[in-house]
């Protein structure tokens, strides 16, 4: 998920929203330290297929296609990141960041580039016994979504948080990331900032597969309004030393949510 898109659906009333966390973005890069030490130092390139679908809280069921291309660096313990998803609704609506938010408006296809996510992360120290280690980490979404197409805001917003990893023995990976992202602001839709949170452990299950549980969310981006939820299934497969194959499967824990998504991907690293 990654821990690291939406948009917005038609509702019971203008104004009102309804959320998707970014559950696309989380699939493409955002494994804890199994995964950073199994990627060679350097690039990668990821891209990722998608699907979401749910009635987001609303009367009417909404599909997201979701095509997000990555591009990671890595040195030493410092980690830039940079996505420009390529996404197409069915329904109503306009994309808020990485959250949908309901109101009235024509249902036909839209579809274009999505909003810019850079992201950079540093990873204080390895996690050693019952220590985790510490990676905190800063985002930006650079608007670049038409928001004459309902595809974006053409609002900033920005993210600062922390991860943290735990070693549970040479397989088990705990981790926790809790982080606050400032919201750009949109007349009359009453947007606020919230609190990102995503919990889960990774798993070594054989050499060069790994399996994740994840639970990935934020606290309402609009007043009155219930918090997003879902809950992810990522299998990860490093064939060799250069191709990654992954996929996973999501479903959601509120009425907000998703009620299902599901997302396959390949990374190359160089």
């Amino acid at each position: 998920m990654t821990t690291g898109a939406g948009v917005r659906a038609k509702g019971r009333g203008r104004g009102r929203g309804v959320l998707l966390p970014a559950l696309a973005a989380l699939a493409t890069a955002q494994w804890p330290v199994l995964v950073h030490a199994a990627s060679p130092a350097g690039f990668t390139i990821g891209l990722e297929p998608s699907y979401f679908t749910g009635r987001f809280g609303t009367r009417h069921t909404i599909h997201i296609y979701d095509l997000p291309l990555s591009i990671t660096y890595r040195h030493r313990n410092l980690r830039l990141r940079i996505e420009l998803p390529y996404i197409a609704v069915t329904g109503a609506g306009i994309v808020a960041g990485q959250s949908i938010i309901a109101s009235t408006g024509s249902g036909a296809v839209r579809s274009g580039p999505g909003d810019m996510w850079l992201k950079a992360e540093y990873r204080l120290d390895r996690a050693r016994g019952v220590r985790p280690s510490f990676e905190p980490y800063v985002k930006v979404k650079v608007p670049v979504a038409s928001y004459a197409k309902g595809l974006g805001t053409g609002r900033f917003d920005e993210e600062a948080g922390l991860r943290m990893v735990w070693r549970a023995g040479t397989r088990v990976f705990p981790y926790l990331q809790l982080g606050y992202r400032i919201v750009g602001r949109l007349p009359a839709l009453h947007l606020q900032n919230v609190v990102t949170f995503e919990p889960g452990v990774a798993v070594a299950v054989a050499p060069r597969q790994f399996l994740s549980v994840i639970v990935i969310g934020h606290t309402p981006i609009q007043k009155r309004r219930t918090a997003v939820a879902s809950a992810i299934l990522a299998y990860n497969l490093r064939m060799n030393f250069r191709w990654e194959l992954q996929v996973y499967a999501t479903r959601g824990l509120t009425s907000q949510s998703a009620a299902f998504g599901a997302g396959f991907g390949v990374m190359a690293h160089f």
